[in-house]
């Protein structure tokens, strides 16, 4: 007993050629103008995300503790001094961006907290 297959039709070949193509085009479409990501990459961006919120909330927990400090003139002077890539090493080291808790500061809430006292001039 032979089993053979059915003939296929003659218009088979470019139709299968315009749905791989349909395909890879709506697959390109969709990943880089409709913003779909995959797994990994959305994780990243999350993860990204999340950490710059912290930061962001650490900054301004900094800022606080910055302007309730007794000596806050003769600091925000000593901070106006230093240059505005020092500044979050100058805060680092007066502890103000050091959380409760922690034995130094989060990456880049030193100078998140310089840049919230002392904003750039544009």
């Amino acid at each position: 007993m032979e089993f053979k297959l059915p003939a296929l039709p003659k218009d088979t070949n470019p139709f299968c050629l315009g749905a791989l193509a349909g395909a890879i085009l709506v697959a390109w479409v969709g990943f880089d103008a409709l913003g779909w990501k995959t797994a990994s990459a959305s994780e990243t961006l999350s993860k990204r995300h999340s950490e710059e919120a912290v930061v962001a909330a650490y900054a301004r927990i900094c800022s606080a503790q910055f302007k309730s400090a007794k000596d806050l003139p003769v600091r925000l002077a000593e901070l106006e001094k230093s240059d505005r890539w020092t500044r979050g090493d100058v805060l680092a080291k007066t502890g103000f961006a050091t959380m409760v808790g922690e034995k130094e500061p989060t990456q880049g809430v030193s100078q998140a907290c310089a840049d919230l006292l002392l904003p750039a001039k544009p």
